[in-house]
């Protein structure tokens, strides 16, 4: 049985965070989680204590699902870039419209809370630091494997891709401009083996 409710609380929350990340924490009314997580107020906060501890686990979740997504296509790679690469081009490219918005949910949150709610806020930014804690541990791998030189350092590399990353799923919400998408993809690593 706790298996069970481990699994329909982990649905619950990767359903509300699929609807965070579209509407934003503040655009999702408790009758907008109902109807998503097919569960009564009462259950809500009996299961998560308040809208904001469903939030903050959806986020926590979401996190995690990101990282998921980069080893399993760092799994199939020859590289730390050619795994990094081909993550960036599923999520601009492959499931751009699978996803509930362009923006990154972490990029959305920290722009959200910046001058409102310090709690999510913080949440918010533990979790943007937390990732690139992640992605300077990939970085230091493709420095110690040859595949980038040490003129800078692996958080300077992350930082970078951070930059790049989040400029391509923001630019690439426009419409009609899904055809630069691969030569603008093939450029960020370009310039990310250049530094």
């Amino acid at each position: 049985m706790a298996n069970k409710i481990k699994f329909e609380r982990e649905s619950v929350v990767r359903l509300a965070s699929q609807l965070f990340w579209q509407k934003g924490f503040h655009a999702t009314s408790t009758r907008d989680l109902q109807e998503a997580i097919n569960m009564r107020p009462g259950s809500i906060y009996s299961a998560f204590g308040s809208k904001e501890g469903l939030y903050n686990e959806s986020l926590k979740d979401y996190t995690l699902q990101i990282k998921a997504q980069i080893e399993s296509f760092l799994s199939n790679a020859d590289s730390v870039l050619e795994g990094l690469h081909a993550f960036v081009e599923h999520v601009i490219i492959e499931t751009k419209d699978c996803s509930p918005s362009a923006i990154c949910m972490l990029v959305k949150a920290n722009s959200e809370f910046a001058e409102k709610d310090a709690n999510l806020y913080e949440l918010s930014l533990n979790q943007a630091a937390e990732f690139e804690v992640y992605l300077t541990q990939l970085f230091e791998q493709a420095i110690n494997n040859g595949e980038l030189n040490s003129s800078l350092t692996a958080l300077e590399y992350a930082r970078f891709f951070q930059v790049q990353f989040t400029g391509l799923r923001g630019y690439f919400n426009r419409p009609d401009v899904t055809q630069l998408a691969q030569p603008m993809i093939e450029q960020m690593f370009l310039l990310i083996k250049k530094l």
